[in-house]
């Protein structure tokens, strides 16, 4: 029960983050987000996988970009 209760809040985190890249306007916030993707603190706090999601948010971005011109 209590395992549960301390997932959300570190899910909370990764979600925000991965809201943060979306929308993020220079290349500067993207860059810290970059890194906290790569970094050991992602991995302390979930199993996932830190850079197949910082490539996936890249190409969304990418893809949109190329959609709007």
């Amino acid at each position: 029960m209590f395992e549960k209760n301390y997932v959300l809040p570190t899910d909370a985190v990764i979600v925000q983050a991965a809201k943060d890249y979306r929308r993020a306007s220079t290349p500067q916030i993207r860059e810290v987000l970059k890194n906290f993707f790569l970094s050991e603190w992602f991995c302390a706090l979930t199993d996932m996988d830190g850079k197949k999601l910082y490539n996936r948010l890249e190409r969304e971005r990418l893809e949109k970009r190329k959609r709007k011109r």
